[in-house]
């Protein structure tokens, strides 16, 4: 068991448990988890970005205490920057 901080989907920071043997999808890396929310604590996954390094705090539906910090999306969203180019601009 390691202890890791996590950006939860209510914005905060908070630092989780994370156990178990990991899975892989797409660029995460998806770790069992807990976080203690007002006292309690809640289970869900830590999803660990192998690009950005952030890792991110999802509780589980059929987990502990899962209405204390519900799930609002099935995953993260990947951010990143792209630069686009309009071919109609010129440049003189």
């Amino acid at each position: 068991m390691q202890r890791q901080m996590v950006q939860c989907e209510d914005g905060r920071q908070r630092q989780a448990r994370i156990y178990g043997i990991p899975r892989e999808e797409g660029v995460f890396t998806i770790y069992q988890a807990g976080v203690r929310v007002k006292g309690k604590h809640v289970t869900g996954e830590a999803w660990f970005n192998r690009k950005s390094g952030i890792w991110y705090f999802f509780s589980a539906p059929d987990g502990k205490n899962p209405h204390l910090l519900p799930r609002r999306c099935p995953k993260p969203e990947c951010t990143e920057t792209r630069i686009l180019r309009s071919p109609s601009i010129r440049t003189f």
